[in-house]
């Protein structure tokens, strides 16, 4: 799949969580939110990427395509960076994207 057939895969998930969700896009990244940002999403040219609003260091067991970016600087919000480069990638970050929602409220 390109990037931006994951980029649209994830796009879907993320609107149909709830009626509330709001798409917001920016220059360089397209924000979701409910009562605040709760993932970032840029694309890249065989990728896409993640920014969650999720706590690294209180999750136990980080996939392998995520990094910890509470102390590096980037576009978006969220401290918690998720690499998806296949669509079995993309399916796996559907529960990490659904802890974010809820984690702002949704």
């Amino acid at each position: 799949e390109s990037a931006e057939e994951l980029l649209l895969g994830l796009r879907d998930y993320i609107l149909n969580l709830d009626e509330s969700v709001e798409e917001s896009p920016k220059k360089h990244y397209i924000c979701y939110r409910v009562a605040k940002n709760f993932v970032c999403m840029e694309s890249r040219r065989n990728k896409v990427i993640l920014f969650l609003r999720l706590n690294p260091s209180k999750i136990s067991q980080l996939p392998p395509n995520a990094r910890d970016v509470s102390q590096i600087g980037h576009h978006g919000a969220g401290e918690l960076e998720l690499t998806i480069q296949t669509p079995e990638e993309a399916q796996a970050a559907h529960q990490w994207i659904g802890k974010a929602f809820e984690q702002v409220g949704g």
